[in-house]
């Protein structure tokens, strides 16, 4: 008796387990279903229950909308790639260029043909990056360009702006220099004096005015006189 009592809770043990297991994971149950249509062949497979039928609705829907979703990114995609080529084609500039890829142009402010004239072939200045004119960083507000002889050591500044508008922001710089207005180059000129007392500063500094516009200059005391006569020549 005690062996048939044993041999009964093995089972029930092992029919709860299976019954378990074909709940719990759908790849057990279906194997479950095929041991018993090929072990009785004469029972039927049970009809879809509408649970398993709203189940199989929702999957196919599910897998429709991927599809969906995949076509449309694939067009996207190929629409993206025809801008491109058409404006690398037609030169259009129908290109989207993100602002984080630009890169910001420094303005450049050409001399005056008429100064230029002047100094050549005397002085022969190319352009170099800004940093500042006269030594003073703080107006980099107001555009200009910046130029160079490195054999005469002269610097020259093009302004945008006036002779006028010039003269009065560097008085706004009077810890810095002092200004004394003349008429000496072109009817309007300001020397920049240095506020400091340096022996080492040889530069002498002066603002003048052609076509309209600003010119600072920068030149070494033992080529101020000869600079002069280059600029005072006819």
């Amino acid at each position: 008796m005690r062996i048939f009592s044993y041999i009964i809770t093995v089972l029930v043990t092992v029919f709860v387990i299976n019954i378990a297991l074909s709940f719990s994971l759908p790849v057990y149950h279906n194997a479950l279903v095929n041991l018993r249509m090929n072990a009785f062949p004469g029972i039927k497979t049970p009809a879809a229950t509408p649970k398993d039928e709203t189940r199989q609705a929702e999957t196919t829907r599910l897998v429709e909308s991927l599809d969906r979703i995949d076509k449309h990114i694939e067009s996207l995609t190929e629409a993206k790639k025809s801008l491109i080529m058409t404006g690398m084609v037609s030169g259009s500039g129908a290109i989207w260029v993100p602002p984080e890829e630009t890169v910001p142009r420094e303005l450049i402010i050409p001399l005056s043909w008429l100064f230029l004239a002047k100094i050549m072939p005397d002085v022969m200045v190319k352009k170099i990056p800004n940093n500042g004119f006269f030594g003073i960083g703080v107006m980099d507000k107001l555009p200009y360009s910046t130029y160079t002889d490195d054999k005469r050591h002269v610097t020259v500044y093009a302004f945008q702006d006036s002779y006028d508008k010039i003269l009065l922001n560097m008085k706004l710089a009077s810890n810095a220099y002092t200004l004394n207005e003349t008429d000496q180059f072109f009817g309007f000129t300001f020397f920049l004096n240095s506020t400091k007392k340096d022996n080492k500063d040889t530069t002498i500094r002066f603002v003048t005015a052609l076509e309209g516009r600003a010119i600072g200059v920068e030149v070494p005391k033992n080529y101020y006189l000869s600079f002069k006569k280059i600029l005072l020549k006819k």
